[in-house]
């Protein structure tokens, strides 16, 4: 007595597991990784002109948009800085000190934005523990 196997088109076998595999495997290769959950829909700025002391300068006093992994919230820009040990005035080399009016988050990098300034990322470090003031430190010497 013989027994008969009737396949049908959503039986799986070993080949068909396999070939599922080996596509999605192509398929990856080619598309790259997936963003991770939660990261930052755009890169961190690099570019050397948008780390100058003058640029900051001229918006000492003025509202930046914080944004990162969840957080969105404003704060001022009230100093810019020398850093001990730099040249006093130093274009490549200083401090910028921010503060909210909430707690803000811990730190961090995020991007500062505001009309007609191009957006910049920062590494922002609380420095009360209110979590309020906020400093980056530029250093390009």
């Amino acid at each position: 007595m013989t027994s008969t196997v009737i396949r049908t088109e959503n039986d799986l076998t070993r080949r068909t597991v396999l070939g599922a595999g080996a596509t999605a495997l192509a398929a990856a290769v080619v598309a790259g990784p997936a963003p991770a959950e939660g990261a930052a829909a755009r890169a961190t700025t690099r570019a050397v002109s948008l780390y100058r002391r003058k640029r900051w300068a001229k918006q000492r006093r003025r509202s930046f948009l914080v944004t990162g992994p969840g957080v969105k919230l404003r704060m001022t820009l009230t100093a810019v800085r020398n850093i001990p040990h730099t040249t006093a005035g130093s274009q490549r080399s200083f401090e910028l000190v921010f503060r909210a009016s909430r707690r803000g988050p811990e730190s961090g990098t995020f991007d500062l934005k505001r009309s007609r300034f191009a957006r910049t990322s920062l590494f922002l470090v609380p420095t009360d523990e209110t979590r309020r003031t906020y400093r980056a430190t530029v250093n390009n010497r």
